[in-house]
Formats: structure tokens, C-alpha cells, sequence
């Protein structure tokens, strides 16, 4: 067993000349950490050593690569654990399981073996650890392999593979007021017997844990979401768990669709969310409340938000994915690199926050393009940190990472969120809107559940800046007017992306439900029908699922997808209405000032296809194949991921006078709220470089209380092929 030390000459140079070298290098940009962020290589290729032990003699091997990290907290000692491959950096070579423990939160730290593989030839190796913690014990699933060369999924058989389960059982104790700490390693314990011979008729072959870290479930359970693979190579994820603290096992009955891999799990309100690696496409997340017995698509939340590269035809990657409690707020973190260079290089890691509604993209957490594909991300007394992988010419390090600027970012985004929800839902919507002011009454609050966008009174020149930091729209011809923009002029409008975000959508869930709400005053007579509100289809704006035009006689045109509808209703210039389109189950509805006009309720989509909404509209901007003039006024536009009732859109409505942000930017929770703006700005030196698409947008979550109080749209888990498994 060996002792690291970080030494303060290190941390220094790598805090402060590693981002001043890459500043003035002037063929990449500087995408550095945070401020006051820093970071060790922990685990260095090619120069860490590690105690190898053969035929009873133990020896400080230097090893040539680590990979697969896991980062966790065990009583208050941090222990960091990841496959130690001696020879190559091949998936199929000589691999133990390491362990490094400090107590010091990564000032020191011990080495030592975990799991030791069988030393039965030049490849044997146990890989890809995935670590559970319960209590003061670390539950380790490692698959294990004696002499095979190739790569798990495309064996045959199962005949040299085998599924092994250690437990470590950490002690602290403290002499002279120094604490100290040590891991004791039971033998590995096979587990193959439970893995049954057939899965839904298939016949199975092999399964691994999803690599990372697994959780211990509210009731106690073990959860470890696995990897599975049947006689035809197919690849598909599942959940693999114990009730009695791993003395046997179960797997859920469900599983994913095929193609998902490298599974990663938390536990959200009662259900266990699987986020799951998914090659040459987009990522699928799923929901299920019966420990995997059932899985539904979370479609309107999470599932193919994320690509694998900017245009999701390159392989995935796995990610880290935690459910912590900040501020009083409980959300998930997630990693996932954005592969700008293709295949497995996997480069620029970036950190997610979200709370299953909003997303943000709190930025880069690796330097430059180097290339960082697989990590594991620790909340701990306050602190955030990160260990994942650096890889140079197929020579990986693991790199130990404080966010200290991160977590600064997230704790002043999570108090926007708090503020904006706060101020909604307070807002005294009128009981009986017809009495005297002081004979009013509240009625039922403005509901932020699903809210995951609200445009008003803050923007640019060229942008409408959301009010909880999250996806921002275009503009043109756009002048700021109370908790608003004014649009005058050819193409005069905003453009808030939904695909034109670009790799990562996370207003993905569109295309299965949404509400989009705003107050709209018409300044001009058109002299034909002018767009006003909706969601287009393509990039040029000519294609509609749904929207709302006014035409040259006063009256409304809803456009209702392809299906042909005639004008209804009036409008009078200078007077403001409250427009409210919503769409789920391929139904749309639109609502003026709280009531549905009429034909609302008309199918948007004709066949069993899913939309691919490439953005909403507000005004004519974007309108490439048809010029429009605009001469609009539009308030307080908020967009949730689901539909609304109508009590829900008629409060809206009746408050529509106090939602806005004017009120709102004079107090400390406005001022917070701008603190950290969702524009490419947000990004600095530390953030992400970016598809044009995607560099505008960022995301958020919900209120605690919100999450509870309504079930997203899912789907149930897809059976069809969606990828070829990992590597």
C-alpha cells in the first residue's frame, strides 16, 4: 500500500499556468475550469504504482493506464476506485480493480488493490467496476474474464466469463487527533447464479455493471443498473438488485431498448431514473416505480436531451449521474463529453444541473479538448468534486477535480430558480375578478410546475434572456418595452430553439406536450394573415404544428399542423389578449384570454410519427421562404413540458397583469437572477465550446415542491433497435 501526497507546488501551477498557457494559445480557445476551481492527476499513467501481487510476492507495479472511474464517500472518507490496466490501455488486457482512500477530502491518500484478477494468463482482467455504498461498506461489481481476447459483447458464450461481487468495509479511527482509515477487501463472491438462462425468451449470455456509481435505494435495496447481453449480441440495460444486503439477487423484469448500455441510476421521488448510453444516437432515460420491473421512457423530461456529438452519429460515452441535496434543493448532476472530435475520443466533459424539469449546462469541466470520456462526480460537505478520465494517444490518467467555481455557479443558479418560483406562485390571482379590489380574493396560484422557460423584461439586442437562466431566444427588429420586446419591421420577432439547440435539447420534450403562453398586443393591420405565435417545424418557419396567425380582416387563423381550418374570432388592434397554445397526444388547443377558441382540440400530427419541433415563434422571425412584418408587442412568455389545464391557463390569464419581471428585478432575487446569464457569456473562460445552435442555450429545474405535484409524460420502453453496444 502506498502514499499519495498533493503536493502544493502542483496545485499551484495547475491552478493558475495551465489556464494562462492555454489563454495564450491561439489555436484553441481557453475552456478551462471555473474560478477558483483546481485539479491533481490522481492516478498518472505510465508513473503510478500500484501494489501487484503474483504467487505471494507483492511488487509496486507502474501501470500503464487507469480507466473507469468511481468517486464516493464512505463515512466521511473519500475513495476513489477505477480498473488499473498494467500493460495497454485495451479493454482486453491485464486489469485489476485500484483503490485510493483519503481522509484528508484528497490531500493524501492510500493505494491499494481492491480486486485482483485471476493471474491466469496475459489478459485476465476484472473490469468495469461499479461501486454501491451502504453504512461503512463499498459493494464492488466487477466482471471478470480468465483468457479471452475480444470485446464482452461479441463473445459467443459465457464460458470465460464470470460476475464477481467484493466487499470492502472501511474503519476510521483517530490517535493523537489525527483520523485515520483503512479498507479490509473480502474475496470476491460469484453471483453468476443468479442470472437467469432466458429473458423474455431470449437466451442471455453475459452482463456487467453500468461502470461508475450505483445506489442504495430508500428501501435499503441494492440497485446496480446492468449492462445484458443475449445470444444475437444484443445489448439492452436492466436492473440487477438485493433486499437482503447482497446475499442474493433479483433482476427487474423490464429492460430497456435494445442498444442502451453503460447504465447509470438514481432514485427521484419513489422511482428509480435510468439514464443510459445509447451509440450513433441520442440518450435514453427512463422512469420506473417497481424496481425495473417496468420501464417508461421519460419523454417529457430527460430522454434525448443529449447526443453524443454535435450531430448524435458518433459513439456515447458513459456519464455520471447523482442525486444531491444543495441548498435546500434537491437535483441531479450529470456528466456526459461532447465529443466534438468523433469516434471514442470523447472530448470536452461537461457538468449538467437539473431537477427532472429544467436543465443547465453549468459548463466545461475538463481543460481545452483534451479528451475525457468516462467520470464520476462527488457532492460532499459542501464540496463538489470530479474525477475522470484524461487520454492522450489511448494513455489515460484519471485527473481528481475541486469545482469550487462550479458549485458557485450552481448554488446562484439554484437561487434564481428558488426566487422566480417563489414570486410565481405567491402571486394573488384574483377569486373573483368581477368585485372591488379589496373584495377579490385569492384564488388558485400560478402553477410553476413543468415551467422550464419564462422570457419577460431582460434581453439584448439579439437576445430575449430567460428569466431562470436557462434557454434563451433570438430576436430581430426587437425593442424592450415592460416585461417585453416590441417587434417592428421585415422579420421583427424571436426564435426560442427547440432541435436548433443542437446536440443537446433539452426542450426535447416538445415534441410530446407543451404549453406556450403569452400576452400579445397588435400595433398594425397586416395586410395578409401574420404569424404570431407557435411552433414551427423547420428552420424557415414555413412548416407549422401549431400557432396562431391574425389576419387582414381582424379575425385569428390557428394553424392546427396540415389540417385546414377557418378564421375565426376578432381582434382589435391595440388591445392585448392572452394567447395560450398547448398540444399533447399529438392534440393541440388554442386558448384566448382563458377561453378555448373555437375548434380548438384539432390533431396536429395525422399518423403514428413523433414531431421534431425545431422551434417556437413568436412574430415573423425566421420566416426565410416569407418575408413578414411585424409590428407586435409580446409580454411574459413562459413555456412548460406539459399541458395545462384550463384552471391552470385561466389563472394564468387573470394574473397576467403581475407575472412579469419589472416588479420583480428591484429586489434581491432579481438581481440574483442576472448574476449568471444563460447567453454565451455564462460560458467565460471555463464553459463549453458549442454548435451556432446550441451556444445560446443552457437549462433549469423546478421547485422542490413542484416535482411531486404532476406525473411527466412517458412512454413505455422501446423494444426496437436503437445502437450497437459500447466500447
Amino acid at each position: 500500500m502506498g502514499k499519495t501526497v498533493v503536493g502544493a507546488s502542483r496545485m499551484f501551477w495547475l491552478m493558475f499556468f495551465v489556464p494562462l498557457l492555454l489563454a495564450l494559445c491561439p489555436s484553441e480557445p481557453a475552456h478551462a475550469l471555473a474560478p477558483g476551481s483546481s485539479r491533481v492527476e490522481l492516478f498518472k499513467r505510465q508513473s503510478s504504482k500500484v501494489p501487484f501481487e503474483k504467487d505471494g510476492k507483492v511488487t509496486e507495479r507502474v501501470v500503464h493506464s487507469f480507466r473507469l472511474p468511481a468517486l464516493v464517500n464512505v463515512d466521511g472518507v473519500m475513495v476513489a476506485i477505477a480498473d488499473a490496466r498494467y500493460e495497454t490501455s485495451n479493454d482486453n488486457s491485464l486489469i485489476d480493480t485500484v483503490a485510493k482512500y483519503s481522509v484528508d477530502d484528497g490531500e493524501t491518500w492510500e493505494t491499494q488493490i481492491a480486486i485482483k484478477n485471476s493471474r491466469a494468463s496475459s489478459v485476465s482482467r476484472v473490469v468495469d467496476p461499479t461501486v454501491i455504498v451502504k453504512g461503512n461498506k463499498l459493494y464492488v461489481l466487477v466482471g471478470s474474464y480468465n483468457s479471452s481476447r475480444s470485446y464482452w459483447t461479441s463473445h459467443g458464450d459465457a464460458r470465460d466469463w464470470d460476475i464477481l461481487l467484493a466487499v470492502g468495509e472501511v474503519t476510521k479511527s483517530t490517535a493523537g487527533g489525527k483520523i485515520t482509515a483503512s479498507i479490509k477487501w473480502g474475496s470476491p463472491v460469484s453471483l453468476k447464479e443468479f442470472f437467469p438462462a432466458e429473458m423474455e425468451g431470449m437466451h442471455t449470455n453475459q452482463f456487467l455493471g453500468g461502470a461508475g456509481v450505483a445506489i442504495v435505494a430508500s428501501n435499503g435495496n441494492l440497485v446496480y443498473p446492468v449492462q445484458v447481453t443475449n445470444k444475437k449480441k444484443q445489448v439492452f440495460s436492466k436492473i440487477f438488485y438485493s433486499e437482503d444486503d447482497g446475499k442474493t439477487w433479483k433482476f427487474g423484469e423490464g429492460r430497456s431498448a435494445f442498444g442502451c448500455s453503460e447504465p447509470v441510476a438514481l432514485e427521484w421521488e419513489g422511482k428509480l431514473i435510468i439514464n443510459t448510453r445509447v451509440d450513433y444516437r441520442r440518450r435514453l432515460v427512463y422512469e420506473s416505480s417497481d424496481m425495473g420491473n417496468s420501464w417508461l421512457e421519460a419523454v417529457g423530461t430527460l430522454s434525448r436531451v443529449w447526443g453524443p456529438s454535435p450531430k448524435s452519429n458518433q459513439p456515447g460515452s458513459q456519464s455520471s449521474f447523482t442525486a444531491v441535496t444543495i441548498e435546500g434543493m434537491r437535483v441531479m448532476l450529470f456528466t456526459h463529453p461532447l465529443n466534438f472530435k468523433g469516434r471514442w475520443l470523447r472530448d470536452r466533459l461537461n457538468l449538467w444541473l437539473t431537477d427532472n424539469q429544467r436543465i443547465y449546462n453549468v459548463g466545461q469541466v475538463s481543460i481545452g479538448d483534451e479528451n475525457s470520456a468516462y467520470s464520476s462526480v462527488l457532492y460532499k460537505d459542501d464540496k463538489l468534486y470530479c474525477l475522470h478520465e484524461i487520454n492522450s494517444n489511448e494513455v489515460y490518467s484519471l485527473v481528481f477535480a475541486r469545482l469550487v467555481g462550479e458549485l458557485r455557479i450552481i448554488k446562484s443558479v439554484l437561487q434564481s430558480w428558488k426566487n422566480w418560483d417563489s414570486h410565481l406562485s405567491s402571486i394573488c390571482t384574483p377569486a373573483d375578478p368581477a368585485a372591488s379590489s379589496s373584495e377579490r380574493g385569492c384564488g388558485p396560484a400560478v402553477t410553476t410546475v413543468g415551467l422550464v422557460g419564462f422570457l419577460s423584461h431582460s434581453a439584448t439586442k439579439t437576445e430575449w434572456e430567460d428569466a431562470y437562466r436557462c434557454v434563451n431566444a433570438s430576436t430581430a427588429n426587437a425593442e424592450r418595452v415592460p416585461n417585453g420586446l416590441k417587434f417592428a419591421g421585415v422579420g421583427g420577432g424571436a426564435l426560442w430553439p427547440v432541435s436548433q439547440q443542437g446536440q443537446n435539447q433539452r426542450y426535447h420534450f416538445a415534441n410530446h406536450a407543451f404549453t406556450l403562453v403569452a400576452s400579445v398586443t397588435i400595433h398594425e393591420v397586416p395586410s395578409v394573415a401574420s404569424p404570431l405565435l407557435g411552433a414551427s417545424l423547420d428552420s424557415s418557419g414555413g412548416k407549422k404544428l401549431l400557432g396562431l396567425s391574425y389576419d387582414e380582416k381582424h379575425q385569428w387563423q390557428p394553424i392546427y399542423g396540415s389540417t385546414p381550418v377557418t378564421p375565426t374570432g376578432s381582434w382589435e388592434m391595440g388591445k392585448r389578449y392572452h394567447v395560450v397554445l398547448t398540444m399533447a397526444n399529438k392534440i393541440g388547443s388554442v386558448y384566448i384570454d382563458g377561453e378555448p377558441l373555437e375548434g380548438s382540440g384539432q390533431t396536429v400530427v395525422p399518423d403514428e410519427r413523433t414531431p421534431d419541433i425545431s422551434h417556437f415563434y413568436v412574430g415573423g422571425y425566421g420566416r426565410s421562404d416569407t418575408p413578414t412584418i411585424s409590428h407586435v408587442t409580446v409580454n411574459n412568455v413562459l413555456l412548460y413540458n406539459r399541458q395545462l389545464n384550463a384552471e391552470e391557463i385561466r389563472t394564468l390569464f387573470l394574473s397576467q397583469d403581475l407575472i412579469g419581471t419589472e416588479a420583480h428585478m428591484g429586489s434581491s432575487s432579481g438581481s440574483s437572477a442576472h448574476s449568471t446569464p444563460s447567453t454565451p457569456a455564462d460560458n467565460g473562460a471555463h464553459s463549453t465550446p458549442s454548435t451556432p445552435a446550441d451556444s445560446s442555450a443552457h437549462s433549469t429545474p423546478s421547485t422542490p415542491a413542484d416535482n411531486g405535484a404532476h406525473s411527466t409524460p412517458s412512454t413505455p420502453a422501446d423494444n426496437g433497435a436503437h445502437s450497437t453496444p459500447s466500447t
